[in-house]
C-alpha cells in the first residue's frame, strides 16, 4: 500500500514539475519577464534603481535595431513625398528648399538636447519624466502631467494619421487604373483601408512583438533600397529644372500676401521630416545599455534620415516638371503625379508607390508600440484614468514566474 502511495506521489510530483517548467518556458517568451532574464546590463540596472523604477521589459533592442526603429517610425523621405503638395502650393520650389535648411538646423539643436536628456534619464516615459526631474519643484507635478497628456494624445493621433496615409496611398494606386470609380474616389474607401491597416498593426503588436527586431531590419533595407530606386528613377527619367529658377521661385497659393508668409505656412513639408525621432526614447526600457544606445541611435537616425529627406526634396523640386499641371490634378496627390509623368506607366508608378505604402504601415506598427509604451509608462505613474488597469500589464505573470518551484 505504501509503495503505491509513494508511486502516486512521485507521479504527481513529476506532473507538477512538468507543468511548472511548461509555464516557465511560456513566461520566458513573454515580453515581461523576471529581471534576471531581461538582458539588462549593469548600467541599465543602475539607472533604473537611481530613478526608482522596477524593470518590466525584456531588453531586446540594440543600436542597429533602434536606428531601424527610429527610421521606420519617422519615415522621413516618405513624409517628404506625401507632404510635398503643401510646400508646393504655399512657398513653391524655392520655399521648400530654404525652409528645409531652416528646419534641419533648428531641429539639430532640439535633438542634441533630447540625446542628453535620454542619456541622463533613460525611461520609457520620456519627456514628462524629464520635466518631473528638471522643472522647478513648485511646478513640476503640473508641468509633467500636462506634458504626459500631450505625449499620449500626440502619439495616438500620429498612429491614426499614419493609417490614413496608408489608406489614401492605396486609394491612389487603385485610382490609376479606375479613375472614374466613385466608390474608390470617395472618403469612406480610404477610411476603411485605414481601419484595416490599424487593426493589422494592432494584431502585430499583440501577438508578434518578438518579431519586432526582424521587422525593423527588413524595413530598414526597404527604406534604403526604395529611396535609391526612386531618386535614381526621377533624375534619369524626369525633365530637370534650372537651379536659378527652382531655388528662387516662390508661390503664394494660399494668398497670404507674401512669399515669406506662404513659405512659413508651407514649412509643414520640411518640418514633418524632423518630427518623431523621440520615438526611440519611449522604447528605452526595451533597449540594452539604454543610456548609451538611445542617444546614439536617436542622433544617428536623425542625421541619416535628414540627409535622405533633403536629397528627396531636392530631387522632387528639380524633377517636378510643370508645377501647374501637377497641382491641378485633384484626384491624385502631387508626388504620384510626378511619378506618373516620370515613368509614363501606371504599373511603374504603382511599383514606386508600393514600398512607400509598406514602410508607412511598418511605421504604423512601430508608432503603435511607441504609443502603447508611453501610455503604459504614464499609467505606471498614475497619470491616466484607470491606471491600475493599464499599469500592471503581465507583471502578475512575472511575479508568478518568480514564485514557481524549480527542481
Amino acid at each position: 500500500m505504501g509503495s503505491n502511495d509513494d508511486a502516486s506521489l512521485q507521479k504527481e510530483a513529476v506532473q507538477t514539475n512538468a507543468e511548472s517548467w511548461k509555464l516557465d518556458n511560456e513566461l520566458h517568451e513573454l515580453e515581461f519577464d523576471s529581471p534576471a532574464k531581461q538582458g539588462a546590463t549593469a548600467y541599465d540596472i543602475r539607472d533604473m534603481n537611481a530613478l526608482g523604477i522596477a524593470p518590466a521589459f525584456k531588453r531586446k533592442f540594440k543600436f542597429v535595431a533602434m536606428v531601424g526603429f527610429s527610421s521606420t517610425v519617422v519615415v522621413a523621405w516618405q513624409n517628404t513625398l506625401t507632404n510635398f503638395g503643401f510646400g508646393l502650393f504655399d512657398g513653391g520650389t524655392g520655399g521648400i528648399f530654404w525652409t528645409f535648411i531652416f528646419a534641419l538646423i533648428a531641429s539639430l539643436f532640439l535633438y542634441l538636447t533630447l540625446c542628453e536628456l535620454s542619456s541622463s534619464f533613460p525611461t520609457a516615459g520620456g519627456q514628462y519624466q524629464w520635466v518631473a526631474e528638471c522643472a522647478p519643484s513648485s511646478a513640476r507635478n503640473l508641468l509633467a502631467y500636462i506634458t504626459g497628456w500631450l505625449l499620449v494624445l500626440g502619439w495616438h493621433t500620429t498612429v491614426a494619421g499614419c493609417g490614413v496615409i496608408v489608406g489614401n496611398l492605396t486609394k491612389y494606386c487603385i485610382l490609376l487604373y479606375h479613375p472614374d470609380s466613385t466608390a474608390i474616389g470617395s472618403q469612406w474607401f480610404p477610411t476603411l483601408l485605414a481601419i484595416v491597416a490599424l487593426l493589422a498593426g494592432g494584431i502585430f503588436n499583440l501577438y508578434l512583438t518578438r518579431k519586432f527586431p526582424v521587422l525593423e531590419g527588413m524595413m530598414l533595407l526597404i527604406h534604403w533600397a526604395a529611396w535609391i530606386a526612386i531618386v535614381v528613377t526621377l533624375w534619369v527619367t524626369s525633365p530637370r529644372g534650372k537651379a536659378s529658377e527652382v531655388l528662387f521661385t516662390f508661390t503664394d497659393g494660399g494668398m497670404w500676401g507674401s512669399a515669406a508668409g506662404a513659405s512659413l505656412v508651407g514649412v509643414l513639408t520640411a518640418w514633418s521630416v524632423f518630427v518623431g525621432y523621440d520615438c526611440s526614447v519611449h522604447m528605452t526600457e526595451n533597449a540594452k545599455d539604454a543610456s548609451r544606445t538611445i542617444p546614439y541611435s536617436l542622433f544617428t537616425a536623425y542625421g541619416t534620415n535628414a540627409i535622405l529627406a533633403f536629397v528627396m526634396a531636392i530631387t522632387l523640386i528639380f524633377c517636378v516638371g510643370d508645377v501647374d499641371q501637377v497641382t491641378a490634378e485633384t484626384s491624385l496627390t502631387p508626388f504620384v503625379v510626378i511619378f506618373l509623368n516620370s515613368t509614363k506607366s501606371r504599373a511603374g508608378t504603382v511599383f514606386m508607390v508600393l514600398p512607400v505604402i509598406i514602410t508607412f504601415w511598418s511605421a504604423l506598427v512601430s508608432q503603435l508600440a511607441t504609443a502603447s509604451r508611453q501610455l503604459w509608462a504614464f499609467a505606471r505613474d498614475g497619470g491616466v484614468p484607470w491606471a491600475h488597469l493599464l499599469a500592471p500589464v503581465r507583471i502578475c505573470d512575472a511575479q508568478a514566474y518568480l514564485s514557481l518551484p524549480k527542481s
